[in-house]
């Protein structure tokens, strides 16, 4: 896997400071037909937000067992980051569930108003979709257990994770681990604050998992400072690993992707 994703590193993504969706996912790796999951693409209407959000799917191979225990990746950007996620899902073998979502109004459904891009304020909308209305059709449709689902979200989509986290009480979380992946915190660090301090207002404990990554050469020093508010909060039941990655803003996905899956499973 280490050798898998050192090459996939190889491509070259240009750092961009907040609500930057990355670049061109790169070439997945060679699997034979027979070991592959399958790969479809669907389109949802929300009566949330209005809109219909072109969705891809990937199903694993009958081979790794019953999907209705499986985890289900729920991921941000579906048009770069599907494909990364559904290869290694096929390469190892780890018997998940991916669902992505094209970003087409990223700037509207990932974010509040904030410094970086126009026309924010959609998230809690688009956060209401996910939960009434893309969950319950995945879980009918495809599978997943309700206790291993997962979110992933990079730069505004990460900030979307960390708003996610912490906008529902202990109990009520929809997903069990969320991966922030360089997120834009920048952009919205009154919005972004305001999150963990009214969560943590409230609770005390917090029984979910984070994996919260951030490149040395993207939004570094916002989210080493947002990891060091939340670990300093000692949450109870919570399972926290906050790390940095050499690379840029998207050129660290690919790596982040593969230990934050070993991290959710």
């Amino acid at each position: 896997m280490r050798t898998l994703f050192a090459s996939i590193l190889l491509y070259v993504v240009v750092a961009c400071g907040g609500g930057g969706g990355g670049a061109e996912a790169p070439a997945g790796p060679q699997v034979p037909v027979a070991e592959r999951g399958t790969r479809l693409t669907i389109n949802i209407p929300s009566a949330n937000t209005s809109d219909t959000y072109v969705t891809h799917v990937y199903v694993p191979p009958a081979s790794t067992g019953d999907r209705a225990a499986m985890p289900v990746v729920y991921a941000l950007d579906g048009q770069t980051w599907f494909g990364p996620l559904a290869d290694l899902a096929d390469t190892a073998q780890r018997g998940m569930i991916v669902v992505a979502l094209d970003g087409i109004r990223r700037n509207i459904d990932y974010v509040p108003d904030n410094h970086c891009t126009p026309n924010g304020g959609g998230h809690a909308a688009f956060f209401e979709f996910i939960g009434k209305e893309l969950i319950p059709l995945v879980e009918r449709q495809y599978g997943g257990d309700p206790k291993k689902r997962v979110l992933f979200g990079h730069s505004h989509g990460g900030a979307f994770a960390l708003y996610a986290m912490f906008s529902e009480a202990p109990g009520a979380h929809s997903f069990a681990t969320y991966l922030a992946s360089d997120a834009s915190v920048s952009c919205m660090p009154e919005a972004s604050s305001a999150w963990d301090q009214a969560y943590a207002n409230v609770h005390r404990t917090l029984p979910v998992r984070l994996h919260l990554s951030y490149a040395t050469l993207g939004n570094f020093a916002a989210n080493r400072d947002y990891a060091g508010v939340i670990a300093a909060r000692k949450y109870e039941g919570f399972t926290f690993v906050s790390r940095a990655y050499t690379g840029t803003h998207g050129g660290i996905v690919p790596e982040v992707l593969n230990d934050g899956t070993a991290f959710a499973f």
